[in-house]
């Protein structure tokens, strides 16, 4: 073991049972190894000299040890090429200093885009993967809203924020874009990258995904670590982040007055997300405002539960029970409850926050229908005379709206409760009508493509669709839709001329005979193999395949994590109070609602954007997340916190006890 390792890897961790001598600082550390492997004894002494966010330069290095200029000045080169040093002008002459990052958010991001560094060392994800949650397991309880400067918190989608809402300038993307319009880069995603070298990525690819800003994206970019961005490229690449249902965060380490990243992040793969996902406490990620829904708008379309990171949205009930209203019970505060620890953390985060129902279960006709379509919300849209988003909404579940009419066995108007009262609600029929629509808005039903990832790039892996059932027919639109080039060896006879063209449109080619297996990167349906035979339980299996072929065809992806179950729960019929006002007409009864915890919810508002409806909303609701603070004050501001909430539970105890 190396005792210069050692003193540099406790200077440099942020864990505070290393820190503070309660567990050893040895080889088993992922600290010590990964210094260990990269670093001689002449730079981890450099290092230690430099101490740790002091920012200096090699003349003020070598009048302090007394080293030679040229040769402390080589060493910060080699270092900073590395990783393992920054180097940023954020003094009155805009001199370059060098300056010793902590590990995460730092030099360990710093290592895995050093790409040839990342090849000789792939252990550099698995460090990265440790030291983004180490540092949390002792204190993850003790953090307070605002973070405390640790990692990162979420920046509301911009236009999501009320325009009467009183936030301030750096709760808001574009302030900060502005401010460092001419030092903008872009670069891979370090956390997918990370994710996918572990085996554990869940379909969404690094490329150019993350932002860098101000001196800190200059450093990546004269180290090869990034490449430089215009203001026009880093808004391009924020709204097709916010397409493939990313949202946004920004770095929490400079009290506010300055940021260096910002991110494009997801449940499934974001490191600055599971410290408080994983920990369960919405304190370490969270921004000013949480979503609230709007009971009266909302139809249970379920769109904003699809693309919620923090699992804060479900599906549940809007019609009473037979003891009155549906209760949710909101998940507990870390800040509020003795003795936080492991049994209150959440280790399945990534797949529990993927669940789309409440126990107590939603609207039977989107749980009844194979394909799930927003019934409810194609009714309100057509009731509305709102055709055309009827048409979006239905297609985004089943692209063969046809189906629904004539080869379906309507599970939908079986299950519907309007049929306890007179009779279902007409919901074939409606989608026959509005299938007959489909050749008058053929352009403006072209969906838009979907990549996960950064770039506004097509992929280059071709697929092969054997077959022309529905299931092959769905399958490839959806992978169309995510941009691979598909080739369809069947026929187009069971769709409609409309539905073909669109197919055309997004690349779909339709060939006759085998497909040479050397040229195609996968066949479908023999990856997968069709179980169900109704024409609605194919397009599922279609879509499902679609998804399960994007992540086969990328490896280092696993086909579950991460992945939304599409298990949809109906609540119980025999427990149900009928609306009186409703029954008087025969209107769709609004069985489903979106319930939104708000002790879960991070407010990101990326659930805003795909709602057809207003339905649900972002209120700046807890202005105390604007709270932030330097890193360098990250102890003395957690240490404080988990007093004052020590005595809140204790005094709350005693009351208890009192009473």
């Amino acid at each position: 073991m190396r005792p210069i390792i050692v003193k540099l890897a406790r200077m440099l961790t942020d864990c505070m049972d290393a820190k503070t001598g309660l567990v050893r600082m040895d080889e088993s550390r992922w600290e010590y190894k990964m210094l260990d492997a990269l670093l001689t004894d002449e730079q981890a002494e450099l290092m230690l000299k430099m101490g740790r966010r002091k920012p200096t330069t090699a003349a003020e290095l070598a009048k302090k040890t007394g080293g030679e200029e040229a040769k402390i000045q080589a060493l910060l080169d080699e270092l900073a090429d590395i990783g393992l040093e920054e180097y940023n002008r954020h003094n009155a002459d805009r001199h370059r200093q060098y300056v010793v990052p902590i590990f995460v958010v730092g030099s360990a991001e710093n290592l895995v885009l050093n790409k040839k560094l990342l090849e000789k060392h792939p252990e550099i994800a698995e460090f990265f993967y440790q030291m983004a949650e180490e540092p949390l397991k002792m204190i993850s309880h003790m953090v307070p809203p605002g973070g405390a400067g640790l990692g990162f918190h979420a920046v509301p989608i911009e236009r999501a924020i009320p325009k009467e809402s009183k936030s301030l300038s750096i709760e808001q993307l574009s302030y900060w874009l502005e401010k460092y319009r001419d030092q903008l880069s872009i670069s891979d995603c370090v956390c997918r990258t990370s994710m996918i070298l572990r085996g554990e990525g869940c379909g969404e690819l690094p490329d150019k995904g993350c932002i860098q800003v101000g001196d800190y994206a200059d450093y990546l970019v004269e180290t090869g670590k990034a490449e430089r961005a215009t203001y026009d490229e880093v808004i391009a690449l924020l709204k097709r982040s916010e397409e493939n249902g990313f949202m946004h965060q920004v770095t929490n380490g400079d009290g506010g007055e300055d940021i260096f990243a910002i991110c494009n992040c997801s449940v499934g793969n974001c490191f600055a997300l599971r410290c408080s996902q994983l920990f369960n406490n919405q304190n370490g990620s969270a921004s000013a405002y949480r979503a609230v829904v709007d009971r009266d708008r909302c139809v249970a379309c379920g769109k904003c539960e699809e693309v919620c990171p923090a699992g804060a949205v479900r599906l549940g009930r809007k019609l009473d029970s037979k003891d009155g209203p549906v209760v949710y019970e909101n998940e507990k505060l870390a800040s509020e409850t003795r003795g936080w620890s492991k049994k209150d953390w959440r280790e399945d985060y990534r797949d529990r926050n993927q669940i789309n129902c409440y126990p107590s279960g939603t609207a039977p006709c989107k749980c009844a229908c194979p394909t799930h379509i927003s019934v409810q919300g194609v009714l309100r849209l057509v009731k509305e005379g709102r055709e055309l988003d009827a048409l979006k909404l239905l297609r985004q579940d089943n692209p063969f709206p046809p189906v629904c009419a004539s080869a379906c066995d309507r599970r939908c108007e079986k299950v519907c409760m309007r049929g306890t009262v007179d009779r279902p609600m007409e919901i074939g029929g409606t989608m026959e009508r509005l299938a007959e629509l489909e050749e008058r808005y053929i352009d403006e039903l072209i969906p838009r493509k979907v990549r996960l990832k950064g770039e506004d790039k097509d992929y280059e892996l071709p697929v092969a669709i054997v077959g022309s059932g529905w299931a092959q027919l769905c399958c490839a639109y959806f992978l169309a839709q995510m941009s691979y080039p598909v080739t369809v060896f069947g026929t187009a006879e069971l769709c409609s001329e409309a539905e073909r063209r669109i197919l055309e449109k997004l690349g779909v080619r339709f060939a006759e005979g085998e497909p040479d297996r050397d040229v195609f990167a996968t066949v479908y349906p023999e990856c997968f193999p069709i179980k169900k035979k109704d024409p609605a339980s194919q397009i599922e299996e279609g879509h499902e395949a679609a998804k399960s072929i994007h992540r086969s065809l990328h490896p280092g992806h696993s086909l579950s994590l991460a992945r939304d179950p599409r298990s949809f729960r109906a609540f119980r019929r025999d427990d149900v109070v009928l609306p009186i006002e409703k029954l008087k007409t025969h209107d769709c009864l609004s069985c489903g609602v979106s319930y939104v915890d708000p002790n879960r919810c991070i407010g990101c508002g990326i659930c805003t954007t795909r709602c057809f409806f207003d339905a649900i909303r972002l209120e700046r609701s807890h202005p105390e997340f604007a709270n932030y603070c330097s890193a360098d004050d990250t102890v003395k501001k957690v240490v404080l916190n988990g007093a004052r909430r020590a005595g809140r539970i204790a005094i709350k105890s005693l009351t208890k006890r009192t009473e």
